[in-house]
Order: structure tokens, then C-alpha cells, then sequence
């Protein structure tokens, strides 16, 4: 339903949607044409915050814990760019949203409310600001993220501004994090095993690592220059043992990946660095040095 689709992140403006929201609450003008269009006259107008790029519901990542939290950014339309006073939003739940989400979307479902609170409905965007967040609390540690949570969210009404009606709704997809995504700056070599002969070699690139599962990443080989690669392959995923840091590698399309026996494949928290070697025949036994070390999100 194109009424639930919001874009997840800020951009350097809103969208002209809002602009053209605003128009259509002025008086009619006869010349439509560029410039023409006095904004100074139209209404403040609070919404849920778009960014110019193509529409996805907001989605949100929690990393499973009983601490987990989001902000959901309300957003304010005015042509001084900023009001000298606040304005005031109030947020509700939209299960009928959700439910026509739901419909076009089989296999998701509404997020049950013992999972979540809302402390505060009413979201206060203050005097000289353009943006503020509804935050929702989350039992991240007690949800199953196989379901496809969602959350129907609609602003009801607000105080010094006015609300648009094609862009007050918003879906709220609920998704897990590993602790261990991220972009990382990657470093690795390849030898032939029997002579020691350099295959490849490679640093300076960036891996992202997308969440899998709780303590599950995966990433793709990287190439350089023809030479350079990381030794895994597509389908790729690393798995770390939480107690012991311990990290194992297999496959969704090739199997379990044969790892060195005589490396310690490892995750390092302290440096958020994963060390991990692999054996593999492209012909001839070859063996990768791989590291691989947290640089930002994804």
C-alpha cells in the first residue's frame, strides 16, 4: 500500500512531496509555473521524516537484547525552515495500517504488545528545530525475529502545525542486528600450499558484513587488480561463539568451508577484528590469511 511507504534515513532536504502538500493548501494560483509558487504563505505541516530516494517502510535493527530502543523521526514542513515556538505531535498505534501491510506482505505480523512500550505518544519537535523522534522501547531478547514483526504507527493530531493525510502513516518493519555487522577494512594474502608461492595479496578494501543471524555475518569475495581476494565465496557466513570468540565458516551453496587447521580463526572484541584462514582447491590446494577489522556500520 503506497499510503505506508516511508524512506528510512535523512536526507539534505524533504521531499518535494511535502512542498506539494503545502501548495495545495494555499489559495489557487493561476500561474503554476516555476517560482510562481509563494511558499511564505503556506502552513506548517509535521510529518514523518522522507528523504529523496526510492520508498521502503522504516525499518528499524535491534540487536536482541532487553535494552533495545529505536527513534522514529517526526519531521517539520515550514517555509522559514523553523518555527519560534514548539510543535507538538501525537502519535497512536495503526493496527488497520498494519493489517493492509500485512495483506501485501503475507508472512509479517504485528508486533505483540507485551514486546514493546511507547513511554511518551506525544513527540515535541522544539522551537528552532526541524526533527524529533518517537522513541520505543523493545524486550529485543524475548522476540522472535523469524516473524517479521512490523508496527503500524499513525500521527493523529498535532499542536502549531498541521498534519498532511497522505503522510501521516507509517510501517515500522522490526529487524535483528548481529553485534558483529558492519563495514570492515580488510587485509589478507594467499599462498599455494607445497611451495609457499604468493597467489594474492590484498589490503585497503572494505568488506560489509550483513547480518545472518544473532552472531552469524556474511560477506562476498573481494577482488583487486585480478590478484587480490578474500578466500571465501558467495554464501559465505561467519559464525562467532560468544563464549569462547571462536569463529567457524561454512557455506549456504557450497557446503562447509575447509579451514586451516593450523590457524586459530578468531573474533577479537577488544579490537572488533576477525581472524580467519580458509584451505580450498581453485586447482591446487591454496590456504588465505584473512583479517578483517570493524571501521563503521554498514
Amino acid at each position: 500500500m503506497k499510503k505506508y511507504k516511508l524512506f528510512s534515513k535523512r536526507g539534505g532536504a524533504l521531499i518535494a512531496g511535502f512542498a506539494l502538500m503545502a501548495s495545495a493548501l494555499t489559495s489557487c494560483l493561476k500561474d503554476n509555473g516555476p517560482g510562481s509558487v509563494d511558499f511564505s504563505k503556506s502552513p506548517a505541516l509535521v510529518a514523518w521524516q522522507y528523504h529523496a530516494g526510492s520508498p521502503v517502510p522504516l525499518t528499524t535493527k535491534m540487536l536482541g537484547k532487553s535494552t533495545d530502543t529505536t527513534g522514529v523521526e517526526v519531521a517539520l514542513s515550514v517555509a522559514s525552515i523553523t518555527l519560534g515556538s514548539n510543535v507538538t505531535a501525537t502519535v497512536a498505534l495503526d493496527n488497520a495500517g498494519a493489517n493492509a501491510y500485512i495483506a501485501d506482505h503475507p508472512g509479517s505480523h504485528i508486533l505483540p504488545s507485551n514486546l514493546y512500550t511507547i513511554p511518551n505518544p506525544v513527540v515535541t519537535i522544539k522551537a528552532g528545530q526541524q526533527f524529533a523522534k518517537l522513541k520505543i522501547n523493545f524486550k529485543g531478547d524475548q522476540i522472535d525475529f523469524d516473524q517479521n514483526y512490523i508496527l503500524g504507527l499513525k500521527i493523529t493530531s498535532a499542536n502549531g502545525a498541521q498534519v498532511p493525510s497522505n503522510l501521516n502513516a507509517a510501517i515500522l518493519v522490526i529487524t535483528l542486528q548481529s553485534i558483529y555487522e558492519g563495514t570492515y577494512d580488510y587485509k589478507g594474502y594467499a599462498l599455494r600450499l607445497g611451495d609457499n608461492q604468493l597467489t594474492g595479496n590484498f589490503s585497503g578494501a572494505s568488506a560489509p558484513l550483513g547480518t545472518v543471524s544473532k552472531y552469524a555475518v556474511s560477506f562476498s569475495p573481494l577482488w583487486g587488480d585480478g590478484k587480490g581476494f578474500i578466500a571465501g565465496i558467495d554464501g559465505t557466513f561467519l559464525t562467532v561463539d560468544p563464549a569462547t570468540n571462536k569463529v567457524t565458516a561454512a557455506s549456504s551453496t557450497n557446503g562447509t568451508l575447509k579451514e586451516d587447521a593450523g590457524y586459530n580463526n578468531h573474533y577479537d572484541p577488544a579490537t572488533k577484528t576477525f581472524y580467519v584462514s580458509f584451505s580450498w582447491s581453485t586447482p591446487g590446494t591454496r590456504q588465505s590469511i584473512d583479517t578483517l577489522t570493524y571501521s563503521g556500520p554498514l
